[in-house]
């Protein structure tokens, strides 16, 4: 089974076209969106430099100014759930290209600064609390959560914090994980829940109905019981599944999945727990509204 098979479904939640007083949702690869409403933007984890597996491997990496641009024109926020650099890498270059102000963790906030961008930009989220806050019509709750453990040991990989007083990193081991956050995100009477990597902490959501679940399936075994968690955790009306594309290819590339995605199974968990929730997939760059 392969996710485009489920691109077109069909949805109360989905708005025809371009209705107006929708709520503008596109997928930007891995765990990037882009959220518009009423002329404010707001981007989660964009990640469009898609650095190859070679230099992420044995070489420095550096912002694709050139693909960031083809893709992000404006911004109002940017939220940062952590900072492994497939979700913080181009960060940096799209705040001051758009002047956006970035919401994440300390270790983000620390990237940040070694980059130059000054402190009126960015935001350093609590860690021990959500923590709410508005950009222009949305209303954006920071809701502390964790990282699947994967790989040898079944550990969190480049775990850690960002020191304060960093150099930028140009080695991928140096964009450390630092704390973790998932964004409950309500505008125009609906409400889009990102978890964007494949744990969570559950008692920290609050239990209401989400229109649209994005959701992290990349690396979710580890985790015990996932994806039945987070859907009893949000009890979503759909389910966008994410960050199972392999990254390391350019963005305007066919489609491939992560290695183990098993994109069938993850189908069928959905399933077993609830008839209720639709399962759709966007294409890369694709998008859809929520009206």
């Amino acid at each position: 089974m392969h996710p485009r098979d489920f691109e077109q479904i069909s949805h109360p939640a989905l708005a025809a076209g371009d209705a107006a007083g929708g709520v503008r949702v596109r997928w930007l690869g891995v765990a990037g969106y882009e959220l518009e409403h009423a002329g404010t933007t707001v981007l989660i984890d964009p990640y469009l430099t898609r650095v190859g597996l070679g230099r992420v491997a044995f070489g420095r990496v550096a912002t694709d100014t050139a693909a960031v641009d083809r893709e992000i024109a404006r911004a109002d926020a940017v939220l940062v759930g952590h900072s492994h650099f497939d979700h913080v890498m181009d960060v940096p270059y799209i705040a001051r290209k758009t002047g956006a102000v970035v919401y994440g963790s300390h270790s983000t906030a620390h990237l940040l600064h070694a980059s130059g961008l000054p402190a009126t930009q960015f935001r350093a989220l609590d860690h021990a609390r959500p923590t709410t806050f508005e950009v222009g019509p949305f209303t954006i709750r920071a809701v502390p959560s964790l990282h699947s453990p994967f790989g040898l040991g079944r550990k969190v990989p480049y775990a850690g914090d960002i020191p304060d007083g960093c150099e930028f990193p140009t080695r991928v081991k140096h964009f450390r994980c630092g704390d973790v956050f998932a964004w409950d995100i309500e505008v125009a009477g609906k409400r889009v829940f990102h978890l964007g990597s494949a744990n969570l902490v559950d008692d920290l959501i609050d239990a209401r109905d989400v229109d649209a679940l994005l959701l992290c399936i990349a690396v979710r075994y580890p985790t015990p019981d996932f994806v039945p968690r987070a859907l009893r955790a949000t009890t979503p009306r759909l389910v966008v599944p994410m960050h199972y594309d392999w990254f390391f290819r350019p963005l305007d590339a066919e489609l491939r999945l992560l290695p183990r995605t098993r994109f069938g199974r993850f189908v069928d968990e959905v399933g077993a727990f609830s008839r209720e929730p639709a399962v759709k997939t966007l294409p890369l760059r694709g998008e859809m509204r929520l009206g």
